[in-house]
């Protein structure tokens, strides 16, 4: 369904015809045009239960900008701190563009109790003032230039050897060909949720996301024919790729897989003409491969009764900086008031 109020559009689901190509014209002229930021969007299998939306920002005929996200229960989201979801394009007025995105967002969230909103940092002043702004580390973000060759001279003396390293002990990469690839990734998979405590995807979602060709790209480390290691990429075409997941098995850490797969997905995305590649978190070893850290905001607006959760937050700020003069049992019980302002959504999202 489609809800126009001339300066926006709402969608539920992928349009088609003059609305699907103005979407497109939109991305092919943005300087950050991302997968989830892409009509395929609404194709993603882990979406399919969460009321996946877009916003469409107009001006005239012509579409501007573009903010996706997802409507759970009462609570409205776009994006993630390492995950923006919002572009516009460079010919856009981006302070009329944003308000539209704004005034759609608020629409789709005419319901909702809580509203999150996570843009670029350089954004941020954009977005109007009834939404509370919390600053996030961000994420790291490399150009990506033809010559890839002149990349690798300028990653860290450390990144170099470990790459060389991988090679020389024979760990080879190449992309996913077969299903007997996806089922030998998802066995890592399952084996390294389990050690990081992180949920394991069903084999079948795990099996039909793959099958989105379009926009993802698995590699996988072998060493002496075994996958040790697997790293996934969304990417749009001729744009932005992302860096999704990463799988890897303990015992073959020492052979510096991971390292190995990330440069040749660098080699691919600058053979492939992607214009950046975003590494979905700002950690040690992402910044080794260098590019810039981009900071990203959050942009919060609560709509509940008494403001539960601006009060959470406000909670959390002040133990926080409070945090090297409490004691440890203080902590907790601030941990703990939050959680007790945030059970009745839960209650909610479960039933």
């Amino acid at each position: 369904m489609n809800r126009s109020h001339g300066s926006f559009v709402v969608l539920d689901r992928q349009p088609h015809g003059a609305l699907e190509a103005k979407w497109r014209a939109c991305l092919a002229v943005s300087d950050f045009p991302t997968h989830y930021t892409a009509p395929e969007y609404f194709s993603e299998p882990s979406l399919r239960y969460k009321n996946p939306f877009a916003i469409l920002s107009l001006t005239g005929q012509e579409v501007t900008g573009v903010l996706t996200g997802v409507h759970e229960g009462d609570r409205v989201q776009s994006g993630l701190s390492v995950r923006p979801q919002i572009t516009f394009s460079r010919a856009a007025d981006r302070s009329l563009a944003m308000k539209n995105l704004i005034a759609g967002l608020l629409e789709e969230a005419r319901s909702a109790m809580l509203v999150d909103l996570f843009v670029w940092s350089e954004m941020a002043a954009l977005v109007d003032g009834r939404f509370h702004k919390r600053p996030y580390e961000g994420v790291v973000v490399m150009d990506l230039p033809r010559d890839s060759a002149a990349m690798f001279r300028g990653l860290s003396s450390k990144r170099r050897a470990d790459i060389r390293k991988a090679i020389k002990s024979g760990v080879s990469v190449a992309a996913a060909q077969t299903q007997e690839d996806i089922s030998a990734f998802y066995a890592i998979h399952r084996e390294w949720a389990r050690r990081k405590g992180q949920p394991i995807v069903e084999e079948e979602d795990f099996r039909e996301t793959f099958g989105l060709t379009g926009n993802r790209r698995l590699l996988l480390a072998r060493y002496e024919g075994q996958v040790i290691a697997g790293v996934v990429h969304r990417f749009f075409p001729g744009g932005v790729m992302e860096y999704a997941a990463n799988s890897s098995l303990e015992s073959a850490l020492q052979f510096r897989p991971n390292d190995l797969l990330q440069w040749r997905a660098i080699e691919w995305g600058c053979a492939e003409g992607m214009t950046k590649y975003s590494l979905g978190g700002a950690h040690a070893f992402l910044r080794k491969f260098g590019g810039k850290v981009l900071p990203t905001t959050r942009c919060r607006l609560d709509l509940s009764m008494f403001r539960r959760h601006a009060i959470g937050d406000w909670l959390t700020d002040q133990a926080q900086r409070a945090r090297p003069f409490m004691p440890d049992q203080l902590v907790v019980v601030a941990r703990s008031v939050r959680g007790l302002l945030d059970r009745p959504r839960a209650r909610r999202l479960q039933k």
